[in-house]
């Protein structure tokens, strides 16, 4: 039986990405984004646009980030009280070339990405 509260975490893969050093920090594990598997349409989406030219696969990908990143650890002060939106993280990451090059590429060469191409 599939209980949805029980078992949907484990259904929907993710991918923890460490990107401390390229948001000012000392070590890369100072800062962290959880991301999750796409749907099957958006995932095929993504496929596409990759076949077209990295800035369509960028463009989509800025567009998805805040619906797939379920977990960070970025703060709107040094309190520590009220987490960053998902919104306000994308922007950030879409700051940095070399921030975005970095999450881009983990995530892309996610387990569950790399078997999503095998099978299209």
């Amino acid at each position: 039986m599939f209980i949805k509260s029980k078992n949907y975490n484990n259904c929907v893969q993710k991918v923890k990405i460490e990107i401390g050093t390229n948001v000012g920090l000392e070590k890369d594990d100072e800062a962290y984004i959880v991301l999750k598997e796409l749907p099957t349409i958006e995932m095929l989406k993504l496929k596409d646009a990759s076949e077209k030219s990295e800035n369509d696969i960028l463009i989509l990908f800025r567009e998805l980030l805040p619906l797939i990143l379920i977990e960070h650890n970025f703060y709107e002060d040094e309190k520590a009280q009220k987490k960053m939106s998902a919104k306000d993280v994308t922007a950030i990451i879409f700051d940095s070339l070399d921030l975005t090059v970095k999450v881009v590429d983990s995530y892309t060469k996610a387990s569950f990405f790399t078997r999503a191409e095998k099978i299209g």
